[in-house]
């Protein structure tokens, strides 16, 4: 079996084959990862124009034989560290990982059209820092700077701190990679990800055209243009497939800030992207593509905080970009294509108070502005309540260089940058080494397109790539010094130099694509990973409950060694097995913590884990199974049951027709999730099944109908204010949940039901000290 077999297999193991995962959840278009997505997709001509001809599909090559022969391979490592570690992101270094709720991956995926060869890395990392380690691992390969791209998603959970073992995880998925790569075809395609973000500094974005509107006080409405400017809701998406259709990998691109775990968070996690990768590849019935997410022009974009929790919302988040994933990929079947040209270029420049074009001068130091301290509106800090947004110089005391910036301290940043521009197809991809603002992503992307070679198509911002220097705003938008221009180290015009550089970069490929190096060197040496060398044994001190209903969670604890490092690599820690019907003593993987649904969090020794149950997960026997690096334990069984809580709401009647029936409308919903304790996003109302109603000792049947939001059966003669009952496990879902006891409606009314809160943007107010309370803003 080939590395990247073995490698897709691990991790598909707790997400493809999960269950629940299109249990209803009530999301629009985005609802079901096996229906029709309802995205908008568009797909993409390939590099030569001739893209998904026949004739294009039926070629076989081999490697070297010249451009327009398209090879690829794919490989993935697990990079979750040991617990203790500070997360990236909400600068609190007194708040450390206890855990994980979705494990952290990195990817890599090599393409070669013959003569040249690059890598695209993807990881589910905060930043991608040990950008030059990861070279020395890559130079023995045959790739360098220039044909190295390395993004991350930019997740808050993630470690803050990075050590030569993640790299190395990186060196290996690229050796990996490379060496599983087999004639391939590729095509690019975009879809729109509607209603999954909003600009959290709107009054920033509107100064670009003009407008000086104080902090809290702008709407999108405002935009004297078009609103939707303030946020690019597309994603990106490279196909990438073998010659008998088998896929590959689906490289993103797409700009939403991984935030939906908030400040409070203990645990880490792989947030909305991960999510949406585990989504994505439950489409898929035997092999699935590796996916890597790279973060667009995130800068001044947060998700809508639009769900319970920060479980659910990042389900909820990930279900919509997912349902735009499945979209591109399909809108790029017709495109598919194995002249691939692929080539990249690079360069490393220094801030050191250089002009840019226009005459303006940028920073040779970092220093971070005042508002710095506010955070962003999606990561409360405990100054947030100062309201520290928006303070600034007044305009006649501008400094040259770093404008109306209110100075705080010095930028932890390096003041060496590096910017990349690479080529795949007929699209250019061009890095940024932070995070760009919606306008100035779009400012870079223009400018580049405008210097490409005319065969290049579109522009794709990267940003979060190749390291990590603060945030690249406007020059309009940094002199209102919201978190974002506080947070643009370099100056007011830093930005505009590495546009200027991307541009550059772009033009160069009209003198050709470049050339592979020649590889160099030796791989350097890896550390033992950090966690797999924990207890030599462990034992259970909590067993699940002997009965579980759908839509409960249920759990196990036991004791074992500190800082999690009882879990082992890239195999799976906790798994949920089912027995074989006939009791012969077999039990079979369903899934497991790579997955969702599961989180375990360990304190000196001591785990805890929960499994929230789907609505749809098949009664039967099951168990937990600890899969520690050297132990192995086995909880006592328990049942798995249909859920008996679903709620009836009410009865709707219709109106009468000629004959006197009545069409009558049952509505319900699902148990509310507990904030504190539930795992995934929960659709409000169950579907499909019947509820039955008793109307004058008549029995009535009524069926789903999704138009009408409920069951739907005729009666004779019934009138609003008119009492009917749902008798005792009256109502039963798709699934088999039913309701509870009987109950007596009154027609025509209709409770609002329990359910919780939508989360506050956020999370609400930031965690005291050590995440022990809170700190009110």
């Amino acid at each position: 079996m080939s590395d990247r077999r073995m490698d897709r297999r691990r991790f598909v193991a707790g997400s493809a084959t999960l269950t629940g995962l299109a249990a209803g959840v009530s999301l629009g278009a985005a609802s079901d990862p096996a229906g029709d997505s309802g995205a908008n997709a568009t797909g993409a001509v390939g590099g030569n124009g001739s893209a998904g001809t026949d004739e294009n599909r039926g070629q076989t090559g081999h490697e070297g034989a010249g451009e327009g022969t398209l090879t690829a391979g794919v490989a993935i490592r697990d990079v979750t560290p040991a617990n203790g570690q500070p997360f990236f992101g909400y600068a609190r270094p007194d708040i450390f990982a206890d855990g994980v709720s979705i494990r952290l991956f990195v990817q890599a995926l090599v393409l070669s059209d013959g003569e040249r060869k690059v890598a695209l890395v993807g990881g589910d990392l905060g930043r991608p820092v040990a950008r030059e380690t990861v070279l020395e691992h890559a130079r023995p390969l045959g790739f360098d700077r220039d044909t190295v791209l390395y993004a991350t998603t930019h997740t808050h959970a993630g470690p803050d701190g990075f050590d030569d073992w993640i790299a190395g995880q990186i060196g290996d998925a690229i050796a990996a990679a490379d060496a599983d790569r087999r004639p391939a075809r590729a095509a690019w395609a975009e879809a729109d990800v509607p209603d999954n973000s909003v600009n959290r500094s709107i009054e920033a974005h509107l100064a670009n055209y003009g407008l000086d509107i104080p902090p809290g006080e702008g709407s999108p409405d405002d935009h004297p243009v078009d609103p939707a400017l303030a946020r690019d809701p597309t994603l990106r998406l490279l196909r990438v497939e073998s010659l008998d259709g088998m896929p590959i990998a689906a490289w993103t691109c797409y700009a939403n800030h991984p935030t939906t775990f908030p400040p409070a968070n203990t645990t880490y996690s792989a947030d909305f992207p991960g999510v949406a990768s585990r989504w994505f590849v439950h489409r898929f019935d035997d092999e699935s593509p590796v996916v890597l997410h790279a973060a667009g022009k995130l800068g001044d974009v947060m998700t809508h905080y639009d769900d319970y929790g920060m479980y659910a919302l990042a389900e909820r988040t990930a279900v919509r970009v997912e349902s735009a994933m499945w979209a591109a990929w399909q809108a790029a079947e017709a495109d598919l294509s194995r002249t691939y040209p692929v080539g990249g270029r690079a360069r490393v420049i220094e801030f050191d108070g250089q002009h840019v074009d226009s005459g303006e001068r940028v920073a040779s130091t970092g220093l971070v502005g005042k508002p710095i301290l506010n955070g962003g509106e999606n990561g409360p800090t405990p100054f947030s309540g100062l309201e520290l947004e928006g303070e600034r110089r007044p305009e006649w005391l501008a400094d040259p260089v770093h404008g109306r910036k209110l100075i705080l301290a010095p930028a932890p940043w390096s003041t060496e940058v590096e910017i990349q521009a690479l080529r795949l197809g007929d699209r250019l991809l061009v890095t940024v080494p932070g995070e760009p603002t919606t306008e100035m992503g779009r400012r870079m992307a223009e400018a580049a397109a405008e210097a490409a070679p005319d065969d290049v198509t579109d522009v794709t911002v990267v940003g979060i790539a190749n390291g990590y220097n603060g945030y690249f705003t406007t020059p309009e938008e940094y002199d209102q010094q919201h978190y974002e221009g506080g947070h643009t180290v370099f100056g007011k015009y830093a930005s505009v130099l590495i546009g200027e550089h991307q541009r550059d970069l772009a033009a160069a490929f009209d003198d050709g694509l470049g050339s592979s190096p020649d590889p160099s060197g030796s791989r350097p040496s890896v550390p033992s990973a950090p966690v797999g060398d924990g207890a030599a044994e462990g034992s259970l001190v909590a067993q699940p409950s002997a009965t579980v209903e759908r839509m409960e969670t249920v759990g196990l604890e036991w004791v074992g060694g500190t800082a999690g490092r009882d879990r082992p690599v890239d195999d799976p820690f906790v798994l949920l097995e089912r027995a074989t019907a006939g009791g012969d003593g077999e039990w079979h993987p369903v899934t497991d913590d790579r997955g969702l649904g599961f989180v375990w969090s360990e304190w000196l020794g001591h785990y805890t884990a929960r499994f929230d149950v789907t609505p749809d997960l098949p009664t039967g026997t099951y168990r937990f199974r600890v899969n520690a690096a050297r132990y192995e334990l086995t909880t006592r069984s328990f049942d798995v049951v249909p859920a008996t809580g679903l709620v009836v709401r009410g009865v709707r009647a219709g109106e009468p027709g000629s004959d006197d029936s009545v069409a009558l409308t049952v509505l319900a919903q699902n148990p509310p999730p507990d904030p504190d304790d539930s795992l995934r996003t929960r659709a409000r109302s169950p579907h499909g099944g019947t509820a039955t109603i008793e109307v004058d000792g008549e029995t009535v049947v009524a069926t789903w109908d999704g138009a009408a939001g409920g069951w739907v059966g005729t009666a004779q003669g019934v009138t609003e204010g008119d009492v009917v009952t749902v008798p005792d496990a009256g109502l039963e879902d798709a699934f088999g949940n039913r309701s509870g006891d009987a109950v007596q409606l009154t027609v025509g009314e209709v409770a609002d039901g329990e359910w919780p809160q939508n989360m506050t943007t956020g999370g609400g107010d930031p965690p005291g000290l050590f995440g022990i309370g809170t700190i009110p803003i």
